[in-house]
């Protein structure tokens, strides 16, 4: 299954990529969509770097997501591999710098295996709201900050 999403965020592309770049210390925090998401690794971010993320997959229900940085690129792009909930995946953010602030690409591909395909059609539907209420939250909780 492939994604692509975009967004426009009304923030400087310096700040919005260190927002990515360093998500995990956002974690918990107010208004973030990102409730636990844990750097494993230690020193700064780069190829190799993992995280350990906890999402809410249901009420009730939460899964376990085990992601590492394939790529790297200050300013311009971020690749992470992922596996979770029997699923593998991988996920691309590029940035672009626009009068405006900065054009964020998320490309996301996700890969269900052994009996999670019988159900790729609800995890696509499922999985597709799931990352536009993320890009959704994250574009806001930015654009918030700089009020603040």
């Amino acid at each position: 299954m492939e994604f692509e999403l975009s967004a426009v965020i009304n923030r400087p592309l310096e700040e919005v990529f260190a927002f990515f770049r360093d998500i995990d210390q956002h974690a918990g925090q107010k208004g973030t969509i990102v409730p636990v998401y844990d750097k494993v690794t230690p020193g700064p971010v780069g190829i190799g770097t993992q995280y350990r993320e906890v999402v809410q997959v249901m009420p009730f229900v939460t899964g376990e997501i085990l992601t590492e940085v394939v790529g790297y690129e200050p300013g311009q792009r971020l690749a992470y591999r992922f596996v979770a909930l029997g699923m593998a995946g991988e996920l691309t953010y590029r940035f672009e710098a626009v009068e405006s602030g900065t054009r964020l690409v998320q490309r996301q591909s996700l890969w269900p295996s052994g009996w999670m395909r019988l159900f790729s059609p609800l995890i696509g539907a499922t999985f597709s709201r799931m990352i536009a209420r993320r890009l959704a939250g994250i574009k806001s909780f930015l654009e918030s900050k700089a009020a603040d």
